[in-house]
């Protein structure tokens, strides 16, 4: 079976972006032990996915993002696999976008995207979403049957996410990094779409459970705008990080007593899967997707009231044992998830709606889906270290450079990305 997955779907959104090289990556490590499969990186353009037909029996689009109708190229391929996340703005409309005049902007490309899944969704054979409520969505706002959608979790790379050694140790170390007191704090993930995660609200119900005396510091991660500045300098105890690396990203989180993350709408919630596989329970939604992802692993709360908000915050930071029973629950319930297992959902789906299983001789066609996805990355990548690809792409490079330097250098398109690499990759796996 050839495996097509398109990877630059979704290239504006680090969290697409992020799932998506992460599903490729399992596949690729599990395409070099299984050799029933290949899988070869492409994208969208002419370039790449618009000859699947005569190359793959199968493409994957593992991460559309929102409403938008696949394109052409896609549906145009033998055996095209969709996935699709996070409606928000089609179930809630102008609550998830930041101002009016966004919403305004927005709302003719939305119905004309939700017109062309009601009318054209069957020219999409399968469709695959990471839970069981973004399923409901799309069966409801798209009238899509409930046959053609799978459900396929993401996952967390528990080598990065994990509980500290030591968590106060873990908790003085960020303070220290943010010239702030040695006091406990909880943890907000936002983003430029702070409507849609409830940054506000939740400043709201911060300030009134600080008036309430309570100790904790709020510490915010992620890109936002004046307007979401503004207001945190406003309230005591809000501290504004930006953005910052997964690696000071990661010790945040596990100096944390808790995840805030009130949000609208969720089409997963990468933040709560990542944070629960460091030990840190979250205060969440209860709607949407987050109770299905949590399950027992944190307190829910209705987005829109941040009375709500402020009552379960005071509850969860003035009960030691409710936080230490939360982040044994937590641990235990992100153990649930990960990017092996999803890879491996995945590779099953293609496997029950694909014929053939293999239809060449996979030695000689591995050397061509290898090369073929190492030189893809290099494009899309064209600044990646050469070990960062070596870590990413787990393939044998020698057998690589042997077919390439026979056959794969004569394509002009590939030349220039490959050839840098040719002496690095020749004396590293000798």
């Amino acid at each position: 079976m050839k495996i097509s997955l398109c990877i630059d779907y979704g290239l504006h959104a680090s969290s697409l972006t992020l799932i998506t090289q992460k599903i490729f990556n399992e596949l690729a490590k599990k395409m070099n032990n299984d050799k029933t499969f290949t899988i070869a990186a492409t994208m969208q353009a002419s370039n790449g996915i618009g000859d699947v037909n005569q190359h793959y029996d199968c493409v994957s689009v593992p991460n559309m993002g929102g409403y938008q109708f696949p394109h052409k190229t896609v549906l145009s391929s033998k055996n095209p696999f969709i996935g699709i996340v996070g409606i928000d703005e089609v179930v809630l409309g102008e609550k998830v976008f930041r101002s009016n005049a966004l919403w305004k902007r927005n709302k003719p490309l939305i119905e004309e995207q939700v017109s062309k899944w009601k009318n054209q969704s069957h020219l999409v054979p399968h469709i695959h979403t990471s839970t069981i409520s973004d399923k409901e969505q799309i069966i409801e706002y798209f009238n899509i049957p409930e046959e053609k959608i799978d459900v396929i979790p993401y996952g967390v790379d528990h080598d990065k996410f994990r509980p500290p050694e030591n968590k106060e140790s873990a908790r003085n170390k960020i303070c220290h990094h943010y010239y702030l007191k040695e006091v406990p704090y909880l943890v907000h993930i936002s983003e430029q779409n702070w409507a849609r995660k409830n940054t506000l609200g939740l400043f709201e119900a911060f300030r009134k459970a600080k008036s309430n005396g309570m100790p904790h510091n709020l510490l915010v991660i992620g890109k936002n705008d004046d307007i979401v500045w503004d207001k945190a300098k406003k309230i005591p105890g809000i501290v504004m990080c930006g953005y910052v690396e997964e690696e000071i990203m990661v010790n945040i989180i596990q100096g944390a007593d808790a995840l805030l993350l009130p949000s609208l709408h969720e089409g997963f919630g990468l933040p709560l899967v990542e944070s629960m596989a460091c030990g840190i329970p979250a205060i969440t939604s209860n709607v949407f997707s987050p109770p299905e992802i949590i399950q027992d692993a944190g307190l829910l709360v209705d987005p829109n009231d941040t009375s709500d908000i402020c009552e379960k915050i005071l509850s969860f930071t003035h009960n030691k044992k409710l936080q230490e029973d939360l982040s044994q629950q937590a641990l235990k319930r992100s153990k649930d998830f990960s990017w092996t297992l999803t890879a491996e959902k995945m590779l099953g789906l293609f496997r029950k709606y694909t014929e053939k299983e293999l239809d060449t001789d996979f030695e000689n066609d591995y050397d061509s889906a290898a090369y073929r996805t190492l030189t893809t990355v290099c494009q899309i990548h064209p600044d990646l270290k050469v070990s960062a690809i070596q870590d990413l792409l787990e393939f044998d490079y020698s057998r690589i450079i042997k077919w390439a330097l026979e056959v794969g250098l004569e394509d002009s398109l590939v030349q220039d990305y490959l050839i840098p690499l040719k002496s690095w990759l020749e004396k590293n796996s000798e």
